[in-house]
């Protein structure tokens, strides 16, 4: 079951990080503007900033390593997944709604599982 999880959580932080690469690339992709302002475009890249170090950290990390810096990471992966749960709340966004709260479903699940 151990694994389910791990790979679950793998696939988890390549979506996050893959959408961390389309906001970078096309960040209209993901705001839905049709003209992407000097703002927007900062928050954007934060979230690139935000998503890519630690969706790479909190899904290869695990396959090499145990213990509570590993569960540290995935614990504050859930809770930054929680936090975009929040946002899409606040913005309307049933798309990252869901997808992050998936996210925060499996990191939880497989930071629990790890004890």
């Amino acid at each position: 079951m151990q694994n389910f999880w791990l790979f679950s959580n793998l696939l988890a932080c390549l979506c996050s990080s893959a959408g961390g690469v389309i906001a970078f690339v096309n960040p209209s992709a993901l705001s839905g503007s049709s003209q992407v302002n000097k703002g927007e475009l900062y928050y954007q890249r934060m979230y690139t900033a935000r998503a890519l170090p630690l969706g790479i950290l909190a899904g290869v990390l695990p396959f090499y390593h145990e213990g509570p810096v590993v569960a540290s990471i995935i614990l504050a992966a859930a809770t930054v997944q929680a936090m975009d749960v929040a946002i899409g709340y606040s913005k309307g966004d049933r798309g990252m709604m869901i997808g992050a709260s998936v996210a925060t479903a499996i990191h939880t699940l497989f930071f629990f599982s790890l004890y």
